[in-house]
């Protein structure tokens, strides 16, 4: 029956219902590729820091109090770096972009939410030294952690931090064999909708 003076009851969303869907979005940040080059005996790094940004999508689902998601990100993280080893010589070497396959698992607290993520990432590299370039596109592991802001309107913002495995392989260049191992690390700033 209608109560005289009462007001209209609109039931509130299930907490955490926010997170849950698909979302797409761009980043933009700073990216650190290191390179350990192990020629001859003599071991050199090379490290470079660049400017990076890119696109990404994914989607969650919420289960009891965590949210689990599925996100694919495509990222430019920087250029070749040159510089002098002992034994190559001149060398030139670094990784211009990224694609990432991982999974999130977050806790959410009203409209934050922290996560940690694990992945794969297939991500291109190159070592140029005595003349030669030897360039892959390899697999590694890929772990990460950040904080995802709810706002106004499905849009949200967030802050993500990544470590990306590129390259564990043996070359030789004009007789001398080159072990090259490299790394990625990303802090970046991201914007996304939700739908």
């Amino acid at each position: 029956m209608p109560v005289a003076g009462g007001t209209d009851f609109v039931p509130m969303a299930p907490a955490g219902s926010i997170w849950a869907g698909p979302y797409l979005g761009f980043e933009a940040g700073g990216s650190q590729t290191v390179t350990d080059v192990k020629a001859g005996g003599q071991k050199k790094d090379y490290s470079r820091f660049d400017a990076a940004f890119g696109v990404f999508g994914g989607y969650n689902w919420e289960v009891s109090r965590v949210i689990l998601g599925v996100e694919g990100a495509a990222t430019y993280i920087g250029d070749t770096k040159k510089g002098q080893h002992p034994v190559l010589g001149t060398v030139e070497t670094g990784s211009k972009w990224s694609v990432t396959a991982k999974t999130r698992l977050g806790l959410p607290i009203n409209n934050f939410m922290p996560y940690v993520s694990v992945g794969v990432a297939a991500t291109d590299h190159s070592l140029k030294a005595n003349g030669r370039t030897e360039s892959s596109v390899g697999l590694g592991a890929v772990l990460g952690a950040g904080v995802e802001v709810a706002m106004h309107d499905n849009w949200r913002l967030r802050a993500d931090y990544t470590l990306t495995g590129i390259a564990d392989t043996k070359e030789t260049f004009a007789g001398t064999q080159a072990k090259r191992t490299a790394g990625n690390h990303r802090l970046m700033l991201g914007i996304s909708r939700a739908f």
